[in-house]
């Protein structure tokens, strides 16, 4: 997926201790900067939500200290990367949580949300990235 024309300039990342509390506060960075976009509410909503599963997990199942989360917008879609720098054993994947399970089931939310999402090596070999890719089509668009 490339960027191009007014899309390229619509990138932005940030970076947070790996804390519990850092999530929400993920969540409004990325609030803030969709909406700065001008991206529709519909499609910030769907963002937020996937960035919050993917953030909270790198909290819970990695042993980082910090955690970055990147977006970008692209030519149809809009891009989410969360990096971590260390994983624990195993890539992340959904599961099936029993039915009265309180947590377990965001990769599933991520899945259905998402038109595609994966987990590569970061960068430098060090952590992983976990991605997902939303289409613009979540909203009305820029």
């Amino acid at each position: 997926m490339r960027e191009h024309g007014r899309h390229a300039a619509y990138r932005s990342a940030f970076t947070l201790p790996s804390r519990r509390d850092s999530v929400a506060r993920a969540r409004h960075w990325l609030r803030d900067e969709l909406q700065r976009w001008r991206l529709h509410t519909d499609l910030c909503d769907v963002a937020v939500l996937v960035v919050s599963e993917l953030f909270t997990n790198a909290v819970l199942h990695t042993a980082s200290a910090l955690i970055s989360c990147e977006v970008r917008l692209l030519a149809e879609h809009v891009r989410l990367d969360v990096h971590d720098q260390g994983a624990r054993d195993g890539a992340p994947s959904p599961r099936s949580p029993d039915s009265r399970a309180e947590n377990g089931r965001g990769l599933l939310l991520v899945e259905s949300l998402a038109e595609a999402w994966g987990v590569g090596s970061r960068e430098g070999g060090v952590g992983r990235t976990v991605w997902a890719m939303l289409p613009l089509s979540h909203g009305s668009g820029v």
